[in-house]
C-alpha cells in the first residue's frame, strides 16, 4: 500500500503535512506525486510498513476492545 504525501507551509511558515489515502499500486501513487509536483507541490511516495489484517493478533485486540465497550 502506498499514499502520496504533500508538504507545504502555511501562512506562519509552519509545516503541513498531508497524508492522501492508501493506493494498492505503487504506480498509481507515483503518477498522483508527479501530477502535484507539476502544480508545484513537494511531494512524495509513503510505503505502507506492515499487514493491513491477519492474525489472531488483530483478531485479540478487537475481542479486547470488545470487552471494553
Amino acid at each position: 500500500m502506498y499514499r502520496v504525501v504533500t508538504d507545504t507551509r502555511d501562512h506562519r511558515g509552519h509545516r503541513i503535512l498531508e497524508a492522501g489515502p492508501w493506493l494498492v499500486s505503487r504506480d498509481v501513487a507515483e503518477n498522483w506525486a508527479e501530477i502535484l509536483r507539476d502544480l508545484r507541490y513537494k511531494a512524495h511516495v509513503e510505503r505502507m510498513q506492515g499487514e493491513l489484517s491477519g492474525g489472531g493478533a488483530d483478531a485479540d485486540f478487537a475481542n479486547a476492545l470488545a470487552g471494553m465497550a
